[in-house]
């Protein structure tokens, strides 16, 4: 006498499985794909014969070309675009700090950059784009 055959049950048991399954689905995070980050964390590695200005600015430019590839829409700026997958990064707050030190770059004038302060940037920038993987 009980109120649920086991068809009905059967039915329920399927659905919460499937409906589980679209949950797991949508939530995924995107991912960069392995041979896009080792084209790229070649591209930026390769900055490194650059002065330590324009390696700055160039390691950024391919750190934003790369996620781009895992976020499709072309209207976010560069800013929008790490926004949306800097809370994987394991170095949100120095990703962002090189962000801002880009931005100086670009926009004023007698802004000096040491060759350690380049190498930083490549190296934080390979990292986030590994967590991305």
């Amino acid at each position: 006498m009980s109120f649920l055959s086991p068809e009905i049950i059967l039915i329920i048991f399927v659905g919460i499985i499937i409906f589980g399954f679209f949950i797991i689905i949508f939530r995924r995070k995107p991912k960069l794909s392995t041979s896009n980050y080792q084209k790229f964390s070649k591209k930026i590695q390769a900055t490194s014969s650059l002065d330590p200005s324009h390696a700055i600015m160039e390691s950024h430019k391919l750190f934003v070309a790369a996620i781009s590839t895992v976020i499709p829409d072309r209207k976010l700026t560069a800013a929008q675009k790490v926004a949306q997958v800097s809370k994987e990064f394991p170095n949100e707050n120095k990703i962002w700090e090189f962000h801002r030190l880009r931005n100086r770059l670009a926009h004023e004038t007698d802004i000096q950059v040491s060759a350690r302060q380049a190498e930083m940037g490549r190296k934080e920038f390979l990292r986030a784009l590994k967590a991305t993987t």
